[in-house]
């Protein structure tokens, strides 16, 4: 799962995303690129996987780390963005890898 994100002045103008997956990651992912757009950062980082789930009314139990990949994804695009912008972004830390995991 991967987030893309448009940043302008603080405020995120554009998100969109590219999922592979089942239907509940593709779910996860368009609700929450819908749910900061138009965001200032600060607004978007209160997005949790918890959120993502209530506004889906509710995930199986199997697909509930479907909404953490969205969460993880949105925290890794705006590390990205701090990255390349020269910033720092409370609360926001560089996202594990694949690579990490081994």
């Amino acid at each position: 799962m991967r987030m893309y994100l448009e940043i302008e002045g603080g405020v995120i103008l554009d998100a969109k995303f590219k999922t592979f997956g089942c239907g509940a990651a593709i779910a996860t992912s368009d609700v929450a690129v819908e749910m900061v757009k138009g965001k200032t950062i600060e607004e978007a980082l209160k997005v949790t996987n918890k959120l993502v789930t209530e506004t889906l009314g509710g995930l199986p139990t199997s697909k509930m780390h479907c909404s953490v990949l969205a969460e993880e994804a949105l925290h890794a695009a705006l590390w990205d963005y701090s990255q390349k912008a020269g910033i720092v972004i409370d609360g926001v830390k560089e996202p594990k890898t694949h690579e990490d995991d081994h």
